[in-house]
């Protein structure tokens, strides 16, 4: 047996440790972010079938606190939904700012950028409402902090750059998490998200005054007349309606006031969904009664004051009533037909708040996003009523914060809508952020061209 030096020994046992770590490292299993999902504590996940090609299809329940400033409080679980494409690839955090379909829909923004899509419920909608519920704890900076405690969980398995998007009240949590904690992603993209100050802005009345053609405005004016004229023939074909899609219309003032918040909207909503082509479908003094109904079912929000639509947003117009803020409609030429005041938000809600609304929230994040915010770009369209209460974002070089407008635009644009040369600069931004060189896919030019599920998740008027 041959004797071995000190050193000889020591170069062995080093040997051995080195070829000991690069035969584990060679044999460990690639990281799974499912795996990864379940270490994160109070974070149920599982896999979903029916993934796009290339991503994997995941479910997210995830314990949040009621109260973030105070946890004892008690706990609800936020659903999520995640398309995981690599670790490495950017993520896009859809911001819903409602309840969320389940559901492997791609968004524009992910497909452009090749990226992960983690979809968020926002607080106190379907599953992710707390029980009992308690409406003192759903405003602005609860949900921001729901996302960045969401961010903080499942950020660290992924290297690549993260933006967040959103849709009207999707972008507009998406810039209120931004303000609290504008470090939790590197660009934010909101479409058509407005910023109202105060109940009953007064701004959007002066907006459909000035909306589209007279020509157009005037027809839709005297289409709602002409309906309100024929109150109870209309009530009829609402509780005939009601019957055949096995709706149920509970409000108080029954279908007086079912008809009056319809009609009173139905303006609003017209350039909010439609185009200016769709002037011409506007029935005139003389359209029989089934004429009147089929434009009122075509362009009014009579599905959502249901028993079901008014408990589904209700929510949303706690929110509104309380630090959103919310439209006046445009109802003065209906003031002598009309029974029941459609800019009256006590239908909406089974209570009305006792606090009174609070004014600094909406002024707190205007400041933020007209003078500190970075790597934002906004997207509205021209004749969406909601572009009346648009965010001051001035257009900068040195914080990357961009406006957008798309000419004749509705409520349903986004970064697929614009023109060849602003979606260049669109795309420009984002490559400054993510390090990625966006490629816009052949088909998808807008929301309104997406799977209904996608056009759901829009912010609807008065929801």
């Amino acid at each position: 047996m041959l004797n071995k030096s000190p050193h000889s020994l020591l170069f062995a046992f080093l040997a051995a440790l080195l070829f000991s770590a690069f035969g584990h490292a060679e044999q460990a299993p690639p990281r799974d972010i499912l795996g990864y999902l379940h270490t994160v504590p109070g974070m149920q996940a599982e896999d979903l079938p029916n993934a796009p090609a290339g991503y994997r299809y995941i479910l997210i329940r995830y314990q949040q606190p009621i109260d973030h400033r105070n946890p004892a409080r008690g706990t609800f679980k936020q659903r999520m939904v995640l398309l995981h494409r690599t670790a490495e690839a950017p993520m896009v955090l859809e911001t819903s700012g409602y309840d969320i379909s389940v559901s492997p829909y791609l968004y524009p923004l992910a497909r452009v950028l090749g990226a992960s899509q983690l979809k968020v419920e926002h607080r106190y909608f379907a599953e992710s409402a707390p029980q009992p519920l308690d409406w003192r704890y759903l405003d602005i900076r609860q949900a921001a902090n729901d996302h960045h405690r969401i961010v903080q969980a499942i950020r660290p398995f992924y290297s690549g750059k993260w933006v967040s998007s959103g849709a009207s009240k999707g972008g507009m949590t998406a810039m209120y998490h931004r303000r609290f904690f504008p470090n939790d992603v590197d660009g934010t993209v909101a479409y058509v998200a407005p910023q109202s100050f105060g109940r009953l802005d007064p701004r959007y009345v002066v907006f459909q005054n000035h909306v589209g053609p007279r020509s157009c405005r005037n027809d839709l004016k005297q289409y709602q007349r002409q309906v309100l004229s024929r109150r109870e023939t209309m009530k009829a074909y609402i509780q005939r309606y009601a019957a055949e899609n096995q709706l149920a219309f509970n409000l108080e003032g029954g279908l007086d006031r079912v008809l009056d918040l319809t009609i009173g909207e139905l303006y609003f909503q017209f350039y909010q969904y439609g185009d200016l082509e769709n002037c011409k479908d506007i029935p005139a003094p003389s359209a029989s009664d089934q004429e009147l109904f089929d434009f009122m079912i075509a362009w009014g929000p009579l599905p959502f004051l249901t028993d079901e639509g008014i408990a589904q947003y209700e929510p949303y117009f706690y929110q509104a009533i309380t630090q959103l803020g919310y439209p006046r409609l445009l109802t003065s030429h209906l003031k002598d037909l009309l029974k029941y005041d459609p800019n009256d938000y006590s239908a909406y809600v089974s209570r009305w708040p006792h606090k009174p609304f609070d004014y600094r929230a909406m002024w707190d994040i205007a400041a933020y996003v007209a003078l500190k915010s970075e790597n934002v770009m906004m997207i509205y369209g021209s004749i969406d009523p909601w572009t009346a209460a648009a965010f001051l974002m001035p257009n900068t070089r040195h914080r990357d914060t961009r406006l957008f407008m798309v000419p004749g635009g509705n409520h349903g644009v986004n970064i697929l809508s614009l023109d060849a040369r602003k979606q260049q600069q669109a795309f420009a931004m984002l490559e400054r952020w993510t390090g990625v060189k966006p490629v816009a896919p052949p088909l998808l030019r807008s929301l309104n061209d997406a799977p209904r599920e996608a056009q759901e998740e829009s912010i609807r008027r008065p929801l």
